[in-house]
């Protein structure tokens, strides 16, 4: 059974708009496309896992996608986690492109691409080091978990994967995530002993998702230029921003498109960037409004919750609202 959906970033939404409403004449709007560029990729390479996943049998086991556990002062993150009645097994992915060298003895990952080489951390130690933690986590919370095992997922199908040192280690724990579903097996042959009963992995499962802290960046603190931040509605047809309403449609001033929706994104953004809740004079502000009544009317018709009376009240997004 899945435990835990992977739901799509809050931390990727955030981004998106940032790029979506920078200046695009600020240098620093690249640095923000660059890491949303990863930060998708890394989400494609989870849910490309995911996609492997599903084809195998779940009725034994406990599925977690996209844990964020509470440790000390911090936080570990864990990409997968399947709880079997044997053991727990880590699933890490990896998205990345180009030549991938993995150099255990250093602990590192060289990646060359484009005839450019770059080192990152070694994927084996991160996934290594998440068993640990979430063993400690585990029996802090006097909960006694079986064997801890990890793996290391490469989603990208071409990515040309090296192990020049022949390294067993690595040779065991990394590998493409089509192979998922015979990288499995092995761990019962290994741990042959049935140690959790499914009631007790129901509790370890409950007990994660209970501690589960999203990552939800703050806005704010990312020195944004926010006085020059785009306003307005933008077109879905040619993102132009200013979108005119009109008898229940926005028209875009460039290239005349119309569309009775596109208000929805544009309040994304500004729950995204600005803040949890909104009034009418700040939608009107925002969407470039000039009626009040209009502007209610456009807030009743999606999914927010209000609060408050006449001037006073405010808007705050629905438990679907970015669904």
């Amino acid at each position: 059974m899945i435990g835990k959906t992977r739901e799509y970033p809050k931390e990727i939404m955030i981004l998106e708009a940032i790029v979506r409403r920078f200046p695009p004449d600020d240098f620093r709007k690249a640095d923000f496309e660059k890491k949303l560029y990863r930060k998708r990729a890394g989400y494609k390479g989870e849910k490309t896992l995911d996609y492997f996943l599903e084809q195998i049998d779940h009725s034994n086991m406990v599925i977690l996608h996209d844990l964020r556990i509470p440790i000390n002062s911090t936080h570990f993150q864990i990409d997968t986690l399947i709880i079997t009645p044997h053991f727990l097994l880590i699933i890490d992915s990896k998205n990345l492109a180009g030549t991938l060298i993995f150099l255990p003895e250093f602990n590192q990952l060289i990646r060359i691409q484009n005839e450019i080489e770059e080192v990152f951390p070694d994927p084996i130690l991160q996934t290594k080091i998440q068993a640990s933690q979430l063993r400690a986590f585990l029996e802090k919370h006097h909960l006694t978990p079986p064997p801890i095992e990890y793996l290391v997922a490469i989603s990208n199908t071409q990515a040309l994967i090296k192990n020049p040192t022949n390294d067993k280690e690595v040779s065991y724990r990394v590998f493409r995530s089509a192979n998922v579903t015979f990288k499995i097996p092995p761990f019962y042959n290994k741990h042959p002993q049935s140690l959790l009963s499914k009631t007790e992995m129901k509790k370890i499962s409950k007990q994660l998702v209970k501690a589960h802290v999203p990552l939800v960046p703050d806005p704010k603190s990312m020195n944004l230029p926010f006085d020059n931040m785009a306003k307005g509605v933008q077109c879905p047809a040619c993102e132009a921003f200013g979108m005119d309403y009109h008898q229940g449609k926005w028209t875009c001033k460039g290239c005349g498109h119309k569309a009775a929706a596109a208000h929805l994104q544009a309040l994304r953004d500004y729950f995204l960037l600005y803040g949890p809740s909104i009034t009418n004079k700040q939608f009107r502000d925002y969407m470039k409004l000039e009626s009040t009544s209009t502007a209610k009317r456009l807030l009743a018709c999606m999914d927010l919750t209000s609060l408050g009376t006449n001037k006073g009240r405010t808007y705050s997004p629905g438990k679907n609202f970015f669904d």
